[in-house]
């Protein structure tokens, strides 16, 4: 059975790019079972436009503004959350209509905490920039203790897991994000990753930009996916920027077989390292043994009295020597 997702967006006054992101999270080909907007003080209207979408899958929570980024509000989303699993999509991000579809293919094997696929930057130029590793991967996560490696929005966390690490820390200033996946995996959490990228960020923080060009990009990206052949040309346009995907994709699956490969060949050393020391050991302990038994004859031999008897019958044993 398909699990369900759960799809949070926190907003501050971005009236105009919040109504595209939850666009394109409603136009999802798995659907999500609930879009819980995070209205952190807005006073634009946000609320209103985004209930003027008349889908009921739409939560808006009209909240006090928070201290700084408004972590403690997405506490909120994860007490509401109906899914299993819980995406938090950036007011002005936005989702290729098969992100859930591709990360739930990852966690309806049910063997997964964390799933999280590659994001892709879209510069003010419309240049194209792949960003994302794949945290399954060891060096990567240890990369995950440095620096934050994913956007936000590539990841879907399972629900009861968030709540066991304590959600997110409103008393982080920035990128509690991060703080929040490196408590996830100090916790156990299992990940998998889906090369596909599937994800659209932009950049809020030094990103030189009028407000009113910067809708207009976003607008023009959603649109772009929103229309099939558009969709195509995007895909197109996102594989040429990163390369050969299937070239890439085959380096890391040879990596990951160098890796496996030397895994196995640690573990065959190991395994005979240990045949010997059991050899060893077996051999120590029939040492002990023949030890053990000759220590017991030696004792019934004194025990008998036979080394008092000889000492007696020595000096005879001489005498008849020399008699004859």
């Amino acid at each position: 059975m398909s699990a369900a997702f759960t799809i949070a967006v926190p907003t501050h006054d971005r009236r105009e790019t919040v109504l595209l992101a939850v666009r394109s999270a409603l136009a999802q080909t798995r659907p999500p079972e609930q879009v819980i907007v995070l209205c952190d003080g807005c006073t634009d209207g946000t609320a209103d436009a985004l209930r003027a979408l008349g889908d009921a899958r739409v939560d808006v929570l009209e909240l006090e503004k928070a201290a700084g980024y408004g972590y403690e509000h997405r506490n909120r989303s994860l007490e509401r959350a109906c899914g299993e699993a819980i995406v938090w999509l950036a007011d002005d991000d936005l989702l290729l209509p098969d992100h859930l579809e591709r990360l739930g293919a990852l966690w309806d094997t049910g063997r997964y905490d964390l799933v999280h696929g590659s994001g892709v930057v879209i510069h003010p130029d419309d240049t194209l920039e792949w960003f994302g590793t794949d945290w399954s991967v060891p060096a990567h996560r240890e990369e995950l203790a440095l620096h934050n490696t994913n956007p936000m929005a590539s990841i879907a966390l399972r629900v009861e897991l968030a709540l066991a690490v304590g959600g997110w820390d409103a008393r982080v200033e920035r990128a509690a994000d991060w703080d929040l996946w490196k408590r996830a995996f100090a916790a156990g959490a299992r990940s998998a990753f889906s090369l596909e990228p599937t994800h659209l960020h932009f950049r809020a923080s030094g990103r030189e930009q009028a407000w009113p060009l910067r809708v207009r990009q976003n607008t023009q990206w959603l649109a772009r996916i929103e229309d099939p052949e558009g969709l195509r040309d995007v895909r197109i346009a996102l594989h040429r920027a990163h390369g050969d995907r299937t070239a890439h994709a085959l380096a890391v699956e040879r990596w990951g077989n160098e890796q496996a490969a030397a895994v196995n060949t640690l573990h065959a050393e190991v395994a005979a390292r240990d045949e010997r020391i059991a050899e060893l050991e077996a051999r120590l302990a029939a040492s002990d043994a023949e030890s053990a038994r000759r220590g017991e004859t030696l004792a019934r031999i004194e025990a008998g009295g036979w080394w008092r008897l000889r000492r007696r019958l020595l000096p005879l044993m001489r005498l008849a020597g020399r008699a004859r």
